[in-house]
């Protein structure tokens, strides 16, 4: 995570002679009737070897009645070019998005944290609430806010609760929202809103926050007072995030709606892999995080709008994997 995060702060230079670490251009999309279709590529030189991938996601419109969300990896062969795999990423994406916003909660989030709340019940709030719940034993209750306490919703209830039956785990509608958020210890957004989805002063004093749902300029999952000090709803009561743990500094402050619309500079950004090695050991750590500014309010927030890097990783190692057990379907090409 650190090698990603780091090494992808300066764009790739295609005049130059020697490639970049790791070059993770901005994502581009095309839109049809029923979906926003976004082309991620990029390219990793980190041991043990050198990947070059293209995620392609369809993010279904509010006309598309076919659930789920359509996600394909093209992992390539660095020496002949060719295709050397096709890989469903639905799954892999929401694990690998999940698994930094457990890493961000790890750092910053109370150790004793009893309440779980996630907006949203698709693969991006099952996986949240999965590795969430394995770093948190102290957590008793987890409730998904949804718009409507569907199959889809009571089956993601039934699925955690078997796998974790010392919690309670629960949906609830959106009518429920201010009650529960006043509630939680941690929170996690999983839902592309346009709107914020709660209200900075129901907030507890010490809250830790993942959003992961807006990942465009118009988006917003949560409210621009909690992390700008010149909104007009900002109070001592409500104190505004000042820092931000982020996966992609420039990523961020290019795509995700909340910063995007509060002008946030480039400053007020700190990179997760800024504090935490590849090793999963920390170069500063949770103290180093905290030392930073990421908690002085007290509250802590992490944002995340995926860096291709990530996808690259996680793909290549899946891949590899599956030729050393031989799992998987081969075709010649």
């Amino acid at each position: 995570m650190h090698a990603i995060s780091a090494d992808s702060k300066q764009p790739h230079d295609p005049s130059s002679s020697t490639a970049a670490p790791i070059q993770n251009p901005l994502r581009i999309a095309t839109e049809s009737e029923q979906h926003k279709t976004l082309y991620m590529p990029s390219r990793l030189t980190t041991a043990p070897g050198s990947a070059t991938a293209i995620k392609v996601v369809a993010v279904p419109k509010p006309s598309c009645t076919i659930p789920g969300l359509p996600a394909t990896t093209l992992l390539f062969d660095e020496s002949t070019g060719l295709c050397r795999a096709v890989v469903n990423a639905a799954e892999l994406t929401g694990l690998r998005t999940a698994a930094a916003s457990a890493l961000s909660a790890q750092l910053l989030a109370d150790p004793s944290s009893q309440t779980l709340v996630l907006l949203g019940s698709g693969t991006q709030a099952y996986y949240h609430a999965r590795l969430i719940l394995q770093l948190f034993p102290s957590i008793k209750t987890t409730t998904f806010i949804v718009r409507k306490v569907n199959e889809r919703a009571t089956s993601l209830v039934e699925r955690l609760q078997e796998e974790f039956e010392g919690v309670k785990v629960r949906a609830a509608t959106s009518e429920e929202t201010q009650a529960l958020v006043r509630e939680a210890d941690i929170i996690c957004g999983c839902v592309p809103s346009t709107e914020p989805v709660f209200s900075a002063e129901d907030l507890k004093p010490n809250v830790h926050i993942t959003a992961i749902g807006s990942y465009q300029p118009a988006m917003r999952e949560f409210p621009p007072s909690l992390i700008s000090p010149s909104t007009p709803t900002t109070s001592p009561s409500s104190p505004y995030i000042p820092t931000i743990l982020v996966d992609s500094r420039s990523a961020c402050l290019s795509e995700a709606g909340e910063l995007v619309s509060a002008e946030i500079p480039a400053s007020s950004c700190i990179e997760l892999g800024e504090v935490v090695s590849a090793e999963g050991v920390g170069l500063e750590g949770k103290e180093g995080a905290v030392g930073r500014g990421v908690r002085s309010s007290g509250r802590s927030l992490f944002k995340c709008v995926g860096v291709g890097g990530m996808d690259v990783a996680v793909t290549e190692l899946v891949v590899r994997s599956a030729e050393e057990k031989g799992v998987g379907l081969q075709a010649p090409f």
